[in-house]
């Protein structure tokens, strides 16, 4: 049996913002002013994209080693939809993301066939691409040889 990894952290919170704590490193998320923020800091739904993308990067950096693909630079771009009302008290509408889209761009000598390959395995292992897929909200993922 392999060995469970637990994460933890420690948040406070001012407002609209948090500072969660993770060892010495300090995570910051804040809403716009039009959300009753300050905009000291990116927003919850940002940063959930930005995790998924920096995710997807760790996954594509292991797996590519496994595969022996050199990955030079990847870059994403990363959108997720919603409707606002959801969140604000409309039951009828979901408080989350209707879909999300990742495409990512790969500087690389690996054919797009491998490109390809990569990106099936890395949707496999992400765990925050499975916990969105797995959740049933339509994921796009788009990966393109520079």
């Amino acid at each position: 049996m392999s060995q469970k990894l637990t994460f933890k952290l420690d948040v406070t919170g001012s407002g609209m913002r948090t500072d969660s704590a993770n060892g010495k490193h300090i995570i910051s998320i804040d809403e716009p002013e039009s959300f009753g923020g300050k905009d000291s800091a990116p927003d919850p739904m940002s940063t959930m994209l930005a995790a998924l993308a920096a995710c997807e990067n760790v996954m594509a950096q292991i797996i590519s080693k496994e595969m022996n693909i050199q990955i030079e630079d990847i870059s994403f771009k990363v959108e997720g939809e919603l409707d606002p009302s959801g969140l604000m008290g409309n039951l009828d509408v979901k408080p989350y993301f209707e879909k999300v889209k990742v495409e990512a761009f790969l500087k690389t000598s690996a054919s797009q066939e491998q490109v390809d390959e990569l990106r099936k395995k890395v949707d496999q292992r992400c765990p925050i691409f499975r916990t969105i897929k797995d959740a049933g909200i339509p994921i796009e993922n788009l990966w393109v040889k520079n």
